[in-house]
């Protein structure tokens, strides 16, 4: 493969899902179908099942199967060997993950310890999205706007809410932001540049995978916190390898071989004054975006709703498309309890870790003028080499907006001719009254609901119903 070629942005995927189901660990119990809020799972034959078409990778599932079946898959830490420049683009919510105690620039100095070259915050993107934002709601008199940094809440608007598309904000997420500030910054260099993203968030690295509004991503792979935690605390505190971990982060074998020397006495991260990206300072209302009502803290409005946890967001985006909702003019909108520091993939309990953010950041404030570097190496950096402050990229606006249109995803149609959807309809709600209504989910649909749809759809038998046979087997 050619340089340039290796330089390029990866391909879109027909499909991908983050989300996954190990079949070996599904006992069938059904807890996962009762939570899921496309209605994308289904058990038969005691095994789970994931309608793809359905599934908007929420994560949801994974935090409510009781055997660890659901599984969020993101891509391995060994994709970094191809490339010659590795750069970090740490999630917000990375600096929840190890506590007050540790300093910003300290986890991004074991960000370079830990096999990075060059580190570029993704915070600084969200301080781009706020201020595009901020521009975009003086010139438009639609209410209320919606936030479209959680890809969760725009595939559900695709699904389930197709009339309030128009009411998304059409800006490219903070991580594709940052991502393509660095390409830009970097594609002159005669190296192979590997932009990697680490995420708290299943939806995002299918968003990467399958980008929404947009139509190819900067960002060559997506690392879960899981994966690169030990090889960061490990850098920040090497007593951290004689510590069990948690569960739930990868075995040794699973991660890149770091001497504990190499941390002691020689770490491979290159000086300061070699880095190609500067590092910045004053990112808090930008990092303030991991938790909830992060955005609307920088965004400074009055009348907009903060809203977290899907089943709310549902309840939220039913009152907006109800016309419930005229006097509020934005909505943050976040698929994960306690906002992205709640993602499947994050390591540190979401509580915690907001609670994380808001000491660390709880002055913050929009940042107004180029942030400045926080390290001495960087006191004297070229003017040329800082990104441009978020107030400052007008002109670029359009380089960071949606350039491809996002369509309904209208998989609850049940059939595109509207004479054959009427009469499916019909028949739904004929056999939906033989149904006890109990909603108890033996069946393997989540409801009786989509029971009498899959028995429509030729997905399931009336016969699957046990209540019914036990009313049969009494009657008899």
């Amino acid at each position: 493969m050619d340089l340039e070629s290796r330089n390029q942005p990866q391909a879109i995927l027909p499909i991908f899902h983050s989300v996954q189901l190990d079949t070996d660990l599904c006992v069938g119990c059904t807890t996962c179908i009762k939570f899921c809020p496309t209605k994308a799972i289904r058990v038969k034959n005691g095994k789970a099942k994931i309608f793809e078409d359905r599934c908007i990778d929420c994560g949801e599932c994974i935090r409510r199967c009781p055997k660890g079946a659901k599984k969020a898959i993101s891509d391995p830490i060994f994709l970094m060997d191809g490339y010659d420049l590795k750069v970090a683009l740490p999630a917000p919510s990375l600096y929840a993950q190890f506590g007050p105690k540790y300093r910003h620039s300290d986890i991004f100095n074991a960000l370079h310890k830990s096999g990075f070259d060059e580190v570029f915050d993704v915070a600084w993107g969200a301080l781009v999205v706020t201020e595009m934002t901020r521009n975009l709601l003086s010139q438009t008199d639609l209410r209320p706007r919606i936030s479209s940094a959680c890809p969760v809440v725009v595939r559900l608007i695709q699904q389930r809410f197709p009339s309030l598309i128009p009411n998304l904000v059409p800006i490219l997420p903070p991580f594709e932001i940052a991502a393509r500030e660095v390409r830009n910054r970097l594609n002159h260099l005669s190296k192979r540049i590997g932009i990697f993203f680490l995420s708290p968030c299943t939806a995002k690295v299918t968003a990467i995978k399958m980008p929404l509004g947009y139509e190819y991503s900067a960002i060559n792979a997506v690392f879960s916190f899981g994966k690169v935690y030990r090889l960061i605390k490990r850098a920040l505190d090497p007593l951290y390898s004689l510590i069990s971990p948690p569960s739930r982060l990868p075995s040794d074998s699973e991660l890149p071989s770091i001497r504990i020397d190499d941390i002691l006495y020689e770490p491979h991260a290159q000086p300061l004054s070699q880095h190609l990206l500067p590092i910045i300072d004053n990112l808090d209302s930008g990092i303030g975006w991991a938790r909830s009502d992060g955005e609307l803290d920088a965004l400074h409005i009055e009348n907009a709703v903060s809203v977290d946890g899907i089943s709310n967001v549902i309840e939220l985006l039913e009152a907006i498309e109800n016309g419930n909702t005229d006097s509020i003019e934005y909505v943050e909108a976040l698929a994960c309890p306690g906002g992205c520091v709640g993602g499947p993939m994050a390591v540190e309990n979401p509580y915690i870790a907001r609670s994380t953010i808001r000491q660390r950041y709880r002055s913050a404030a929009l940042v107004s003028a180029v942030p400045q570097p926080f390290l001495d190496g960087y006191q004297n950096i070229k003017e040329e080499s800082r990104p441009p402050s978020p107030k400052s990229i007008e002109k670029e606006y359009e380089a960071f907006r949606w350039n491809k249109p996002l369509s309904p995803n209208p998989v609850l149609v049940l059939d595109k001719d509207l004479s054959k959807a009427l009469e499916m309809a019909e028949r739904i709600e004929y056999i939906r009254g033989k149904l006890p209504g109990i909603d108890c989910g033996a069946c393997g649909a989540p409801d009786c609901d989509s029971f009498a749809e899959d028995i429509v759809r030729g997905l399931s038998t009336l016969d699957e119903c046990i209540l019914l046979a036990d009313q049969d087997i009494n009657q008899s």
